[in-house]
Order: C-alpha cells, then structure tokens, then sequence
C-alpha cells in the first residue's frame, strides 16, 4: 500500500526509475501524459492539459510531499505554484531531476527557469554525479541518489531466445545512439542475432533501410515482455554518444546480472568499468565487445553479480538519507 503523504508525479507514460524509487519510498506514484498530444503543434496544449491535471490530482491528495520528475521542466513548475498557492504551507515538492534536465537539447532553454524551482524545493534528487556542480552554482539543496535495480523477475515470451548467440540492444533510438555503427557492427558478427529494442518509427528511413537481417527490430516492449527479452538473450548492450548519459537501461542490466556492453563514457566508465565491457561507439570496437562477451559468458555473469551486490550497497546509505529527509 502506497504512503498517502508522499505523491510522485511524472508527464510520461512510464518511468523506470520513478517505479522503482516510487516503491523505495512507499510513495504513490501517478503518470500523466497526454499520449495523443504528440506533434510539435499540440505539445503546448499538451502541458496544459497536463497541468490542469496535475492541479486537480494535487488538490484531491493533499499530500505532505511531492516528487516530480524533470524534464520536462513545466512539470515542477505546475507542482510548485500548486505548493505556493495552494499547499498552505503544508505540501513541499522535490524535483527528481534527470540528466536530460540539464544536457538534453531539447531542455536547456528551460534551465533558467529550473533554477529558481530547484531553490525553491527541499531538494532536487540527481542521478548524475556531474549536475551537482550546477545546484551548488545555485545554491540549491540536492541528493545525489544513482537509480535504483528494478524488480525484473517476471517474465513472459520468447522475443530474444532465436539464434544461437543473442544480444538485447537496449534502445529508444534517441538522436544520440550509435546505431548506424551498430548495423555495421552487426555485419562484422553475422552468427549473432541482435535485438533492438524501441520504436522504430523514431529512426529514419534511410537508416532503417540499412539494418542487415540478423537485427531484430522488437519494437517498444513493456512489463513480462521486456523482461523476458532480457532474460532470454546471452548478453545486453546499451550504447550512446551522450558523454552524460547514465542509462536506466545499465541498470536493468546490472539487475538481472547479465555480461553487459556499455559504450566508454565518463559516466558509465565510472560506474562499471570493473564489470561492465567498454567499447568505443566505432562498428570494429562494438564488434570487439561482442566477441569478448560471447568468449567468456560465465565469467562476466560472475563480475555483473559482484558487482551488483557492490553497488545495492554503496547506494543503500544514498536512499536511507531521502528517506530521512521525507520522514
């Protein structure tokens, strides 16, 4: 049963880290997207829509906090007019703020605005160890706090268990994902069958038109599904050229303790390099990965499941101390 005091509130669809921490915090976590407001015309009807929503949600709840996930930057701005206008002193907010909040192209026009709403939170819970140095320019209150490992157990499906060595690439197709040097990657490793995640409709269709055949486009999965894939598959690989990125989708990995493939960035260098294999986003090094991983399955499942463990328990005294803080 969910904490009647503590609200989360994300403007999406679904949130891996928000369902996770979400069950951390005993807290009730409510999704509000207007998935049929997509194009760029309906985006601002969209957030007011959202908005509009989020003031009524706030007003039925009356809770004593509230988490509220950025990007995008308008929702805390919604939660924190509620909290002045209407939270009588009683409701403080928290901005679960994520890296896309400060690096995303798409976002940082909004960073100014974030700023006073960071300050005028409890505090701003990163993900990032590199956005602390932009709360301390604004001399706002933050926790650093890396995402949690979800529950994966469930599974249901076959998607991943064709082909007699098998890869789960996990993706969205974002702007900053190597995946032209993936398909090339693939061509240099014909016995292996590839599973891209996400949907493809994202991708253009000049890239699409090159994908070779032993990519499986899975499209966007959810729930048992995706956590069959994962569970099916020899390995899991998450790629990007986003130097900030951390990736919820390491994580994933990390919890079904999975031999992993990572692309060498300062961020993930940082959380896995004594577990994880890093490559460089180039189609020989991406093959390179692949091969390494295939050559020595037991033993990278081996380092994935120490350094799962590892990792549970230099985050724990992390989340106990926003526990503190909501308590």
């Amino acid at each position: 049963m969910s904490n009647d005091k503590i609200l989360y509130i994300v403007w999406y669809s679904h949130a891996r880290r928000a369902e996770t921490l979400s069950g951390e915090l005993n807290a009730k976590l409510v999704f509000i997207y207007e998935a049929q407001l997509k194009s760029f015309w309906l985006k601002i009807l969209r957030y007011v829509i959202q908005g509009w929503k989020t003031w009524r949600l706030l007003e039925q709840e009356r809770p004593v906090y509230v988490i509220v996930q950025s990007p995008p930057a308008l929702a805390p701005l919604a939660v924190a007019v509620w909290c002045k206008l209407r939270g009588k002193r009683r409701t403080s907010y928290l901005i679960d703020a994520h890296p896309g909040t400060f690096y995303h192209r798409y976002w940082r026009w909004a960073l100014p605005l974030l700023r006073p709403l960071a300050r005028g939170a409890i505090a701003s819970v990163l993900c990032n160890e590199d956005t602390q140095k932009t709360l301390l320019e604004w001399s706002a209150n933050y926790i650093f706090l890396p995402d949690g490992l979800p529950d994966l157990s469930s599974t249901s499906g076959t998607v991943g268990s064709e082909g007699d060595a098998r890869i789960a690439v996990i993706s969205t197709f974002a702007y900053d994902e190597p995946i032209a040097e993936l398909f090339e990657a693939a061509r240099l490793t014909q016995r292996v069958t590839f599973y891209l995640t996400g949907n493809p409709q994202r991708a253009p269709k000049e890239l699409l038109a090159l994908k070779p055949e032993n990519i499986i486009l899975t499209g966007f999965l959810r729930g048992s599904v995706y956590n069959g894939l994962l569970h099916n598959v020899d390995g899991i690989m998450i790629l990007s050229k986003l130097p900030t990125t951390l990736s919820c989708g390491a994580f994933e990995a990390l919890s079904v303790a999975k031999p992993t493939i990572v692309s060498d960035l300062p961020e993930q260098r940082r959380w896995f390099s004594r577990g994880f294999i890093l490559v460089e986003n180039t189609p020989e090094d991406i093959a390179r990965g692949v091969e390494l991983l295939l050559s020595d399955r037991p033993g990278f499942t081996r380092k994935s499941e120490l350094l799962r463990e590892e990792y549970s328990s230099a985050r724990q005294p992390k989340l106990h101390k926003l526990i503190s803080l909501l308590s």
